[in-house]
């Protein structure tokens, strides 16, 4: 994935998370990894597999062509 698209990501789902009052660690359970492993997420530090991208779209009830919209 390119940088921008990287860190337009990052930015998404900090804004998702947050907006939903939401921690990492929340989010991390949902998606059954730990929160070091999610911060990397966040910050772009690694990139997101799709099966997480899909996990992530049902956390937030958004369809997965919405989470991406626009990255």
């Amino acid at each position: 994935m390119a940088v921008h698209r990287t860190l337009a990501m990052c930015r998404r789902l900090k804004v998702l998370r947050e907006g939903s009052k939401l921690t990492q660690q929340d989010v991390a359970k949902k998606l059954h990894i730990s929160q070091a492993a999610y911060s990397r997420l966040e910050k772009g530090e690694v990139e997101i597999p799709l099966s997480k991208l899909i996990d992530l779209s049902e956390v937030y009830k958004l369809p997965l062509v919405r989470l991406l919209e626009g990255i």
